[in-house]
């Protein structure tokens, strides 16, 4: 779904339907629900709903576990994230990614569901990866794959934010992509047209958040993400949890 504000509408029921389907499985009381990592933090109308209508508080702490590293939530979150990034590189480009080259630069699941999606559209995709494990499966996948460089030649570049380091976005030269949880902030450099930045090397495209922030309108991908994360940490790491998350998401 989409809204016209970042806050959640009035029955959370509606917003977060896979965390309501936990919540009698925990305590009455009020829950304090910390995750660290990568992933932004809630907005705080977001986090001020969930407070006074579930008594649970949803906080970002770097100390805290992160909800990526769980089975189940890590691949949704690839899953949907990598759409999330197709989506918005079809909408604010006009790069055909049906017959293009596409590097998709760095590891972990994001990387690997990138690289399907992609190959799904007709794009032909290289993999840049420097871990021999990540290349042995994009190999036996019959994917090409490179060294992670910022000097691959493709129409396209997409950063995953795991596994490259070294490399930047500011680093690729041509049409640039940074999927990370946490996209850099390009507001500094000159925007020849809307969610597009030009840098010392090419132009970089802004990609949306994966969770609702301020001020942007929530879409339907950024609530979905969201009401997962609250039900993974609901569900947290008790025995079979990671299945009982994985069936409740599953479509």
């Amino acid at each position: 779904m989409s809204s016209s504000s970042s806050a959640a509408p009035a029955g959370l029921d509606g917003v977060f339907p896979i965390a309501r389907g936990f919540l009698d499985a925990r305590s009455t009381g009020p829950a304090a629900l910390p995750y660290g990592g990568s992933l932004p933090a809630l907005p705080t109308a977001v986090r001020a709903r969930l407070r006074e209508t579930w008594n649970l508080d949803v906080v970002h702490d770097p100390a805290a576990p992160d909800p990526l590293a769980a089975g189940a939530f890590g691949i949704l979150y690839a899953h949907v994230r990598a759409e999330q990034v197709v989506l918005a590189l079809s909408a604010r480009t006009n790069l055909t990614l049906a017959g293009s080259t596409v590097r998709v630069v760095g590891d972990g699941l994001v990387a690997s569901a990138l690289t399907t999606v992609l190959r799904r559209l007709g794009a032909a995709v290289v993999r840049g990866t420097d871990d021999p494990v990540e290349r042995l499966a994009a190999r036996l996948d019959g994917i090409r794959v490179e060294p992670v460089d910022p000097a691959g030649t493709a129409h396209l570049t997409v950063l995953t934010g795991v596994g490259h380091d070294a490399v930047s976005a500011a680093d690729v030269a041509g049409l640039v992509a940074d999927a990370s949880p946490r996209p850099p902030d390009a507001a500094h450099l000159p925007s020849p047209r809307p969610h597009v930045r030009t840098t010392p090397k090419g132009s970089l495209v802004e990609m949306p958040s994966p969770l609702p922030t301020d001020p942007e309108a929530p879409t339907a991908a950024q609530w979905h993400l969201a009401d997962a994360l609250v039900a993974t940490l609901l569900v947290g790491d008790r025995p079979g949890a990671d299945g009982a998350l994985a069936a409740a998401v599953t479509p």
